[in-house]
């Protein structure tokens, strides 16, 4: 893999296994973004997420890395019952119940306050839940951070668009950096980038938010998804 920024060295990400997330403003979404926020000390926050129509539904899912949030929007018809949403999270890969119909302006946070993880210096952890695949490295010999993201093989069987990806925002002990470039890609694409510079001790948040068009048990509809993460880079 061939890194976005100057410098740095590739980063593998394993396929991810599961799915969820939907991007890809190909037609008009009905879940916006609106620009996020600087994070607090200890904290990842993603970009906030509005949106007013009646029928959104979402769910999120942590892992040791960071967390995910899926939400999509049908474009119309009769709401999802209980049992219709445990159907969709079934195909999805997303536990019993994590699904949920939500309304009005509702921002998503991807990450809650808690410990930021440890990035050493030429390792690749990678982590993976039911929206994808992050994989991310501090590259210390050219002082910076490579990632990749990989949308999982359930959630793209549901998107039936290019995705449409804003680009990774990211900060440097609290202070907001230069955002990666976005993309607007097929939905098999493997998002990556470098965030630079990035030294030993630094503590660094980044995340990404993706829009794409789905079709949601012969429903079509809108959906986006939120990553982040959270991470100290060490030698």
């Amino acid at each position: 893999m061939v890194n976005e920024g100057r410098g740095g060295k590739g980063v593998r990400v394993r396929p991810a296994v599961v799915a969820a997330v939907a991007a890809a403003m190909l037609a008009a979404p009905v879940v916006a973004q609106a620009a996020p926020e600087s994070p607090r000390a200890g904290a990842v926050s993603a970009e906030s997420v509005a949106t007013s129509a009646p029928q959104t539904y979402a769910a999120t899912t942590t892992t040791a890395g960071g967390r995910t949030t899926l939400r999509f929007a049908l474009d119309g018809g009769a709401k999802l019952s209980r049992a219709d949403l445990d159907r969709v999270g079934a195909q999805l890969g997303l536990g019993k119940g994590s699904l949920r119909a939500v309304s009005g302006s509702v921002a998503q946070r991807a990450a809650a306050a808690r410990r930021s993880a440890v990035l050493r210096c030429d390792k690749n952890p990678s982590w993976s839940d039911a929206n994808g695949t992050l994989a991310a490295r501090f590259n210390c010999h050219y002082s910076n951070i490579n990632w990749g993201f990989k949308i999982s093989a359930r959630l793209q069987s549901i998107i039936t668009s290019n995705v449409n990806e804003s680009g990774v925002s990211w900060w440097r002990n609290g202070k907001r950096m230069p955002k990666n470039a976005g993309h607007v890609v097929g939905k098999s694409y493997h998002f990556h980038g470098t965030l630079k510079p990035v030294k030993h001790g630094d503590h660094v948040q980044f995340q990404d938010y993706m829009t794409f068009r789905v079709r949601i048990g012969g429903r079509p509809g809108t959906g986006s998804l939120v990553w982040a993460a959270d991470v100290t880079a060490k030698k």
